[in-house]
């Protein structure tokens, strides 16, 4: 009976090892938080890392940018993908619980300001839409998604030094500034760029900075260069309006986790991030031609 006790046991422990060998970074299954506005390039990677080993499963969780970033501080989830940072508090929290949280630089986003195409307005100025958005002017007509949202987050911090935005549309979601656009002449929207999948019925328009020249032997002048959210121009940072898509990773163990990491700071998920108009921010690619 000792011996059967003895043998039992020493069998429990050799399945509990091949059950734990069965989960690397190519093989097993994973939930991947992501933010919502930079879920189609995600769900393109996902697709591609599944595909190429098939003993992995990535699934993925669309989430708000707050949502992701307390479950991931609260160990439920050990992958976040967006382009929303640590805040203060939340970097206190970390530090505080000594979480072993790794993060990672994957693409550039650009936040964008898009019209339908009978829309007349083609270009704008940085200072133009930040007057607009604070309601110093009625001349233009602006939606833009609501305060849960990445991009409403990066006007009120980086375009509007903490500030409310005022006079705009708010609508619940980014998809629903694009809905909202399409069915007007008037309006210009502000959402992420990487939800903007079809652009056959609208148009991006070009955003430029005020650049006073310094020269103070000739007379004070003001000039403008516009730019659209190429990804060239959004790499050198030209574009005005550049987020870093984070992946945030707190696990110790390799699992798919981490090897759905690796792979989208490996060239390959850096080429798809390309492909779909995103500037890689991990691997350098070549960037053929600027538009």
């Amino acid at each position: 009976m000792k011996k059967l006790a003895i043998f039992i046991f020493g069998l429990l422990i050799a399945l509990a090892g091949c059950q734990e060998s069965n989960v690397t970074p190519t093989s097993g299954t994973t939930i991947v938080e992501v933010d919502s506005a930079i879920a189609p390039i995600i769900s393109k990677e996902r697709n591609a890392f599944d595909s190429l080993y098939v003993k992995a499963k990535v699934e993925l969780k669309i989430v708000s940018p707050v949502n992701g970033m307390v479950d991931l501080l609260n160990k439920k989830v050990k992958v976040f993908i967006s382009p929303r940072y640590f805040n203060k508090q939340e970097l206190d929290f970390a530090n505080k619980e000594k979480l072993n949280v790794k993060t990672f630089k994957f693409c550039y986003n650009a936040v964008v300001v898009v019209s339908s195409k009978q829309n007349n307005l083609t270009q704008i100025r940085v200072d133009e839409l930040r007057d607009a958005l604070l309601g110093k002017t009625s001349k233009y007509e602006i939606v833009i998604p609501q305060s849960t949202t990445t991009t409403y987050q990066y006007l009120k911090d980086n375009v509007l030094e903490g500030k409310t935005p005022k006079g705009v549309d708010i609508v619940p979601t980014e998809k629903d500034v694009l809905s909202r656009i399409q069915k007007s002449n008037n309006l210009i929207g502000i959402t992420s760029f990487n939800l903007v999948q079809d652009s056959s019925k609208i148009k991006f328009i070009k955003l430029g900075e005020l650049n006073q020249t310094a020269d103070s032997s000739k007379p004070k002048s003001i000039e403008v260069n516009y730019f659209t959210p190429h990804p060239g121009f959004v790499l050198k940072n030209y574009y005005p309006f550049r987020q870093t898509v984070y992946i945030f990773l707190s696990e110790l163990e390799m699992s798919p986790a981490s090897g759905f990491t690796t792979f989208l700071t490996s060239y390959e998920g850096q080429k798809i991030a390309l492909t779909n108009n995103l500037a890689p921010a991990a691997v350098p690619v070549k960037i053929n031609e600027f538009q």
